[in-house]
């Protein structure tokens, strides 16, 4: 299968879990009476803009009048202490994205001591076990991105990896579905590896240093578009003698555009305004009293420049 033919499909994969009673919170308010609460890591960061888009739209359909948006800024404690001021209003459900590992689990279980069902979006708390969670399949999508870069620089590279934020669920499975593939090939080699905490900066940064210690470096793989755009601008300002291929991931429209225009050599597209949508519909299933899908992991795309404008046109 040729990368042109990959690009236009979808990466179905199967929406896993149990069905699950949300017998607990079955209050079955009308849905034009619902308080949703919404805790987000940053309004900075365009991919939970993209999925608070999603969530709006959404309530707009449903009918539901009232979405309380908390930008946690970055700041675990932060985030705790905003979930429970949304606590204290009412919220009837709580869409969380957990902002890092530290006291990732508090919001859950401070929400779910007052009936409120928890879902969790693309980031999974550690220690606690969410009402539903909602994300990427990122293990098989990291593994597909792993793949078709394989194909691309004919298996062998020296490759210099932009983590995200060491410890968050979604590293955590991006990390075992790319070295799982790379392992299968043994010139694949990452020679480094680094945090960016998911920022632009850091990408560029960490970048430019993995290039002065190994200028040799042909590959750099950002866990997600905004360390791998980093890294894009740390290749163009070194004057690096050889093609040096960027990958990231996550489908940012400023990725898109950089694929587009050559900049950027392929990411993944992740659904992150469908993810908004679902997480809202199964917070007022949870509500209601229905039963939801417990772990439901939506399909990616990959991305090159042969269909970037398409997602330009029209994000997932």
């Amino acid at each position: 299968m040729n990368l042109s033919a990959f690009s236009l499909r979808f990466l179905w994969l199967p929406l896993l879990g149990c069905l699950m009673s949300a017998g607990a919170y079955a209050q079955g308010k009308p849905t034009d009476e619902i308080t949703v609460g919404m805790s987000i890591p940053s309004l900075q960061w365009v991919f939970y803009l993209m999925v608070r888009d999603g969530v709006m739209e959404q309530a707009k359909t449903l009918g539901i009048k009232n979405v309380l948006v908390a930008d946690a800024q970055a700041d675990p404690a932060r985030q705790v202490s905003q979930i429970q001021d949304m606590l204290s209003k009412g919220i009837d459900v709580l869409l969380y994205t957990a902002t890092g590992s530290a006291a990732s689990a508090v919001p859950v279980r401070l929400a779910r001591q007052q009936g409120v069902p928890v879902i969790c979006i693309d980031n999974f708390p550690k220690n606690v076990e969410c009402d539903a969670y909602i994300s990427t399949d990122n293990l098989a999508a990291a593994g597909e991105l792993a793949r078709q870069m394989i194909k691309l620089t004919g298996g062998k590279a020296e490759i210099g990896l932009l983590q995200g934020t060491l410890g968050d669920s979604t590293e955590v499975a991006r990390a075992k579905g790319l070295d799982a593939v790379l392992s299968e090939a043994p010139e694949m080699k990452i020679i480094d590896r680094k945090p960016t905490d998911w920022l632009q900066d850091n990408g560029f940064k960490v970048a430019q240093d993995m290039l002065q210690k190994n200028p040799k470096i042909n590959v750099f793989i950002g866990r997600s578009d905004a360390p791998a755009l980093g890294a894009a601008q740390a290749v163009k300002v070194a004057n690096i003698d050889h093609k040096v291929w960027v990958f990231g991931y996550d489908g940012l429209p400023s990725a898109l555009e950089a694929i587009r225009d050559g900049k950027l050599d392929m990411t993944i597209t992740q659904q992150a305004v469908e993810m908004g949508r679902s997480a809202l519909r199964t917070a007022v299933d949870l509500q209601q009293g229905k039963q939801v899908t417990k772990t439901q992991l939506l399909p990616a795309f990959v991305t090159t420049r042969e269909n970037a404008a398409t997602f330009l046109e029209q994000h997932p």
